[in-house]
């Protein structure tokens, strides 16, 4: 994978299967991170709603050694309007893309608001569900917590540019 590659993103529920993924762009890659973003109108498929298009321009951030990843989503005229972070494993690779298990808990923030914790009702089905131990949903909710302190602090970059081959 190289910077300006198109990829393929899955997001995967505990037990490894696929409920939503979508093609995207290398934007940045290093070590320890890799950047994609999405024009507005990107399809994405759903395992309930099935192919959808994406109402937002979007740049997704993948850290190698953190339990979540953000999402930035700009509107129409370039403004962010939407941070989001899935509570889940690193990424990993799969056939050529990413690959992520979510695990349930996210944050939100619509900026200037203050980020908040979403989901944990899901989270409270999936602990039954996929058998989380205790240690481990502490460690989510810590991660969780760590989430909300960035999703707070966050500092966008402009939106991503499509008029040319690819993200700019």
């Amino acid at each position: 994978m190289k910077i300006g590659d198109r990829i393929q993103v899955c997001a995967c529920k505990a037990d490894g299967s696929v409920y939503r993924s979508w093609h995207t762009t290398i934007e940045t890659m290093d070590a320890n991170s890799i950047v994609t973003v999405s024009p507005l109108g990107s399809e994405m498929y759903d395992r309930k709603r099935g192919n959808i298009r994406i109402g937002h321009t979007m740049r997704s951030h993948y850290w190698f050694d953190k339990f979540y990843n953000l999402i930035e989503l700009f509107d129409a005229q370039g403004n962010l309007s939407q941070i989001y972070i899935n509570i889940a494993s690193p990424p990993y690779p799969e056939e050529g893309g990413l690959c992520f298990k979510d695990y349930e808990l996210d944050v939100f923030r619509y900026p200037p608001n203050p980020a908040k914790l979403l989901d944990e009702d899901e989270f409270a089905e999936a602990v039954i569900t996929y058998q989380y131990t205790k240690e481990f949903q502490e460690k989510m909710y810590s991660v969780a917590n760590e989430a909300l302190e960035l999703a707070n602090g966050w500092n966008t970059k402009p939106a991503p540019d499509f008029r040319g081959e690819h993200a700019k």
